[in-house]
């Protein structure tokens, strides 16, 4: 008998028996090598998902999927991070060559208590957040790289078959890998929009965070449903069913309650109520401009099919670059209007003096932006992982938990600048925070308005 590995005729075997046979072992051949890739990339994705993350096929920026456990706690405590972070920054003193101390005898010489400031810098902040998020265009871009790498391997097994073992063991074959697209120079231009809206409202808000307590902060910024809808009336055409409106309206009750409780609460403890107004007037306004843009970014991934990864990325880049024309704009702006003047003045040199004298300051900068980037990586799985109520409650714990970590820090560390004491007034504002978290859910159809919501009889 004929040598078939060694490619001899054997008796009474046909040239096309022969060929064959030969495509047949070449077929054995690539299958031995497919099984070596698939090895390869399973070991490679274990390795670039930390052997704790699952795999993410609709996602080929970032590629891998929290579990929903560390997923929800991952939501919960970076969320409630971000914020408790950027009020402990706006309370803490570093030197600086800003004044911001007066003194009877102004012939005092005394730098130290001159020049002992705050750290009331939310445009950094909001600086600080840009290159987290600019971060996640570089995870996106080392992902792909990493997996590039693993497929180079993809044609040389390609190149073992002869078309004529493809004619004949087509069901055999082995597809290339599919390159990932990547957005085009239009998407990447556009992006710079919903770039600006979105430091804009970071912006405001963050002002805003300087004079109200952290738990208002966060029940304000729940008021961009109000403004999203609106919007997505105006300029996307949807349409609104009864119930929508009703928890709307449940949502503004919500949100006056809240307000009423802070001013009320800041005027019993001798703060300045006109301060706290400014603070809930900015962060409404920020969410105002956060409306605008969720509907552009729901635009570009839609319609130009950007990846969320990526859109994040790109926000987080065109921020930065943005901040090359602002830093040194706002640092020559003048320093007038009283407590205003924190929005449109802001001095950078001033900024790196204090965190260079404090180490504090550093600290609490480092872990903000981890706990940003971890929290907008992690944000893009929260629709795939976790049903729409377990969302909705998820928010309500990332609220509920600033509010506690803020009454923690006045009550067990005694800080009473970023802290948040518990009065008469905070079971108004636990009034309006139950409405807040029932009117979101209702507003998502989860949950019933009684009057509003179709009974099953009427939508049969």
């Amino acid at each position: 008998a004929g040598c078939t590995l060694c490619g001899e005729e054997g008796p009474g075997m046909s040239r096309m028996e022969r060929l064959e046979s030969e495509a047949r072992v070449e077929a054995e051949v690539a299958d031995e090598a497919v099984v070596m890739i698939d090895d390869l990339d399973t070991e490679a994705e274990e390795t670039l998902c930390c052997g704790v993350l699952e795999k993410d096929e609709d996602d080929p920026d970032f590629g891998c999927l929290l579990g929903p456990g560390l997923l929800s706690v991952l939501i919960v405590v970076c969320g409630t991070a971000s914020t408790i972070t950027s009020k402990l920054m706006y309370e803490t003193r570093a030197h600086g060559i800003d004044k911001c101390a007066r003194h009877d005898d102004d012939d005092a010489d005394d730098d130290e208590k001159w020049h002992n400031c705050k750290f009331t810098k939310p445009w950094f902040q909001t600086l600080v957040m840009k290159l987290a998020m600019s971060l996640c265009f570089f995870i996106a871009k080392f992902t792909q790289w990493y997996r590039d790498r693993r497929e180079k391997i993809a044609p040389v097994v390609e190149s073992r078959r002869d078309p004529l073992a493809e004619a004949l063991l087509a069901e055999d074959g082995v597809t290339s890998p599919t390159r990932r697209r990547t957005p085009s120079n239009r998407a990447i231009r556009l992006i710079a929009y919903p770039a600006l809206t979105d430091l804009l409202q970071t912006v405001l808000a963050q002002a805003g965070l300087l004079w109200v307590t952290s738990s208002t902060y966060q029940m304000m910024r729940g008021s961009v449903i109000v403004f999203t809808c609106f919007l997505s009336i105006r300029f996307m055409g949807k349409k609104m069913a009864p119930v929508h409106w009703a928890a709307i309206l449940v949502v503004i009750l919500a949100i006056v309650l809240v307000g009423v409780a802070g001013l009320l609460g800041e005027d019993d403890s001798g703060g300045s109520a006109g301060t706290y107004a400014l603070g809930i007037a900015l962060i409404i306004a920020g969410q105002v401009v956060g409306a605008v843009q969720f509907v552009l970014e729901e635009y570009l991934m839609v319609s130009m099919d950007v990846t969320p990864t990526l859109l994040v990325g790109w926000e987080g880049i065109w921020g930065t670059l943005y901040f090359v024309v602002l830093a040194p704009l706002l640092t020559v702006s003048p320093d007038v209007g009283g407590a205003a003047s924190t929005i449109w003045h802001e001095d950078f040199i001033d900024t790196f003096i204090q965190l260079k004298n404090s180490t504090a300051l550093i600290v609490l900068n480092v872990v903000s932006a981890v706990a940003l980037l971890v929290y907008n990586l992690v944000g893009n799985m929260v629709t795939k992982q976790l049903s729409a109520i377990l969302r909705s409650i998820l928010e309500s714990c990332r609220t509920l938990g600033v509010w506690i970590t803020g009454i923690v820090i006045w009550y067990a560390f005694r800080d009473h600048d970023s802290g948040e004491q518990w009065t008469v007034w905070s079971y108004l504002e636990l009034l309006g925070f139950v409405l807040l978290v029932y009117g979101t859910i209702a507003y998502r159809e989860l949950v019933p308005i009684p009057g509003f919501t179709p009974s099953a009889a009427a939508l049969e």
